[in-house]
């Protein structure tokens, strides 16, 4: 284990002996590292943290600290990041609100500078945000989806796999798999770019552009269009975009720029 002479550590922590901490880093608490970890200098890490193996976090970063609620009287919460994830400087990741709740931010992602990770969000693996990302409390963010620069997400909004957020977006609505999403938080089309990159051939891609059809351009409900999609015997892409359908929703989910309204408000979208 190679710490620096400056570094602060907590004894109650437990740390893998190949991991490197930097100059002028505490870890606080019961922090748990796991193998290959590395903290750069002036990373604070505490409460009931684990991080996954070979986790890089860069100068500023503080992870697990106690999240901002005022609700939050100390209590035993937690924080979880997966393996092989990178924090750029100053991201922030704090810890549940709710007593033995948790934060967790998954495998293989990316937080770029200044990302903000509030209390009790829960992302999925390989995702991105990029710098200056705000995430307010109780977010969930799918697989493989990326966030723009300076995009601000309200307060138990969901976001589906492989869905592109543009930079600045003001997202306060629920964003289906597939979508991108412009500056004001409305579906303007698919992720072409990012199915590409997962491996969706053609007929993959032309059966979502399809389902979106019958989503937002049918003149159907949300309950007609999950019926009509299940009719088709859907593979397991819409079968994605149907459970996120069917899921619980506590924002609403959000439509066409063109409708300008969340889906449950517009059982017959003019899209």
């Amino acid at each position: 284990m190679a710490i620096h002479a400056t570094a602060v550590i907590d004894p109650q922590a437990e740390i893998d002996s190949s991991v490197e901490i930097g100059p002028h880093c505490v870890v606080e608490g019961e922090v748990r590292m796991s193998a290959g970890c590395r903290l750069i200098h002036n990373v604070f890490v505490t409460g009931w943290t684990e991080l996954g193996e070979n986790c890089v976090l860069h100068p500023g970063s503080v992870v697990g600290h106690e999240p901002q609620d005022v609700k939050y009287k100390g209590e035993r919460s937690y924080c979880r990041i997966g393996r092989n994830t990178i924090l750029r400087e100053h991201v922030t990741v704090h810890r549940g609100t709710v007593p033995d709740s948790t934060t967790v931010v998954g495998d293989d992602c990316f937080l770029l500078a200044g990302a903000h990770v509030a209390h009790n969000c829960a992302l999925g693996n390989r995702v991105t945000l990029v710098n200056n990302v705000l995430l307010a409390g109780y977010v969930t963010i799918g697989n493989d989806a990326i966030l723009s620069g300076g995009a601000a997400v309200h307060q138990f909004v969901r976001i589906g796999d492989l869905a592109m957020i543009a930079g600045h977006a003001r997202v306060s609505l629920d964003i289906v798999p597939y979508a991108f999403v412009n500056l004001e938080g409305w579906v303007v089309g698919l992720n072409r770019v990012g199915l590409a990159r997962a491996g969706f051939d053609h007929g993959t891609v032309q059966a979502v552009r399809e389902a979106y059809r019958t989503l937002f351009s049918s003149g159907l409900s949300q309950e007609e269009a999950i019926e009509s999609l299940q009719r088709t015997g859907p593979s397991k892409e819409i079968q994605i975009l149907i459970g996120f359908l069917e899921g619980a929703s506590k924002r609403g989910i959000a439509v066409t720029a063109r409708s300008g309204r969340k889906l449950s408000e517009s059982p017959k979208t003019d899209a």
